[in-house]
């Protein structure tokens, strides 16, 4: 008998068992690769371009983009069993890991990419605990497996929710956009303006998407300055004409593309961002004039230091712009546009008329049917017109958004803006909910019974014993307008987002003559 068997025999239950345990850490690896818990831990799907689909491929989108029964619904649902692997859309950066807590996903994660040379941002959501597979400052690639699905936050059944933004971090510029476009793209394998691109409908919603966000810019920020309704469609117009409202780079300001932009054009001239501004000719730096709401700004102040409301339309626009004799005309060319523009997005068409920018029988920067001053449909179209606007805490005044290092609003700051907007400054809320025993919002007005009783404009009191901790502006429907919470923006959605609804106020009413009045309890000075 040699050495090695007698040694084999001698040693066959330590052998054994190592043996057992070598089989054990194998499989215990193997598992928490399927985690990503075991290094190296950056598995995914084989990727064909320069894109990857977020789940499985062969699996349908659930839920769309801002479809008529959820127009609120920024992004699109992909229903996919609990724990189902989410891919990476493109190679990039993660702004946000977190497995719980974010209000509204439960989990989630934010990635940074540079698509087609455009800064894009995307948004996986839903995530339960230790769903969550990357962490904050991590370099991902296309179809790296970066969390686990999940059916956390507010979410009916295991899915994820995913949404494409058209700035480079979604946590500081809120900018959705139709994803459609490049997950038909991830699965053709090309780029979303590649040779397969997306068919023409689909990249016009995507264009609508961009154009819808920056003129809610530039009408909240012409309402913030007190502009006039008519400034406001002037500089609509402006808008459309140079740039159909989109903040554009140009290659001939190669600085220009390192900031948050809806393309980058040829440019032959150093015109960048919606209003297509030139750094150096005192409109600001050039991050300033890619910001919309700064180049909104900076036409709003040359607009209003002339006599424009004695000019009419075009002769207004073209005195600032100032293009060649031969183009002057093309402003006037999409006036009625930018008072369409502005009418869908308020919920009201803009006071004044055609012709001069203040015709008699108008009231510059108060609302005309359906919105009446003092009604609920102005309350709900002054608060519409902020959707966007950042969550600020102790944000908002009557005037418009405050607050650093974005300005916003809080909840309490969004519903006294609306109701100072709406009636003149003859309801003056303070800017907190507190309960029925303060002079907070929710001490104060004419309470309604129910949800059955509530009208447009009604405010929505959330918390619990009593004491509200959120408030939003019935929007009917079942809807309400309203600033949620840290990290997230101005907002249109389902009352349930709010959570349990403990009152409703209604702060105005109609005279006998048909006038707005404020309701018997409302205030007519603020509080604190």
């Amino acid at each position: 008998m040699t050495a090695a068997v007698v040694f084999l025999l001698r040693h066959w239950r330590k052998i054994l068992a190592v043996i057992l345990l070598l089989l054990l850490l194998f499989a215990s690896c193997e598992q928490q690769k399927q985690n990503a818990a075991c290094p190296p831990g950056t598995g995914g799907i084989s990727v064909n371009g320069p894109l990857a689909y977020p789940v499985d491929p062969s699996v349908e989108i659930g839920s769309g983009f801002e479809t008529a029964d959820r127009p609120d619904h920024h992004g699109v649902d992909f229903a996919v069993p609990l724990g189902s692997p989410a891919y990476a859309l493109a190679d990039g950066t993660v702004t946000a890991a977190q497995d719980q807590g974010v209000d509204g996903f439960g989990g989630w994660v934010v990635l940074s990419h540079v698509v087609d040379g455009k800064p894009l941002s995307t948004v996986y959501g839903h995530m339960d605990p230790g769903g969550v597979l990357v962490t904050v400052g991590q370099q991902v690639t296309a179809g790296q497996t970066i969390a686990r699905t999940g059916n956390s936050g507010q979410s009916s059944g295991p899915h994820l929710h995913f949404e494409v933004h058209n700035s480079a971090d979604r946590i500081t510029q809120y900018a959705p956009i139709d994803p459609t476009p490049y997950l038909d793209a991830a699965r053709k394998g090309t780029t979303a303006t590649g040779d397969s691109s997306p068919d023409t409908n689909q990249q016009a919603a995507a264009a609508d998407s961009v154009r819808d966000h920056n003129a809610a810019i530039v009408i909240s920020t012409g309402k913030g300055m007190g502009v006039p309704d008519e400034g406001i469609v002037i500089a609509l117009a402006v808008g459309l004409v140079e740039s159909e409202l989109r903040n554009l780079a140009s290659e001939a300001v190669p600085e220009s593309k390192q900031y948050p932009n809806d393309g980058v054009a040829p440019g032959d001239h150093a015109s960048v961002g919606i209003m297509q501004q030139q750094a150096g000719m005192d409109y600001g730096t050039v991050a300033e004039i890619m910001d919309p709401a700064h180049s909104a700004t900076e036409f709003y102040e040359r607009l209003t230091a002339t006599d424009y409301q004695s000019k009419d339309f075009t002769e207004a626009a073209a005195d600032i712009q100032r293009p060649r004799e031969d183009l002057r005309g093309k402003y006037g060319a999409r006036e009625a546009e930018a008072r369409d523009l502005f009418t869908r997005l308020q919920g009201v068409a803009p006071s004044g008329g055609t012709g001069t920018c203040s015709p008699n029988g108008g009231t510059p920067g108060q609302p005309t049917p359906p919105g009446d001053p003092g009604t609920g449909a102005a309350v709900v179209a002054a608060a519409r017109s902020q959707i966007g606007r950042p969550y600020v805490w102790g944000g908002g005044d009557a005037n418009g958004p405050t607050g650093t290092p974005a300005a916003g609003f809080d909840c309490s700051g969004l519903t006294l803006y609306a109701y100072a907007q709406a009636t003149g400054g003859a309801v003056q809320l303070p800017h907190y909910t507190g309960d029925t025993s303060d002079p907070g919002q929710m001490g104060q007005g004419q309470p309604i019974a129910d949800l059955s009783q509530a009208q447009a404009g009604d405010l929505l009191f959330f918390g619990a014993d009593g004491t509200a901790e959120h408030v939003g502006i019935y929007a009917g429907g079942g809807q309400m307008i309203h600033a949620p919470t840290f990290q997230t923006s101005v907002t249109e959605s389902p009352l349930a987002d709010g959570g349990q609804l403990i009152g409703i106020r209604r702060y105005i009413t109609q005279d006998s003559s048909g006038q707005a009045a404020a309701a018997a309890a409302a205030p007519t000075t603020g509080g604190q």
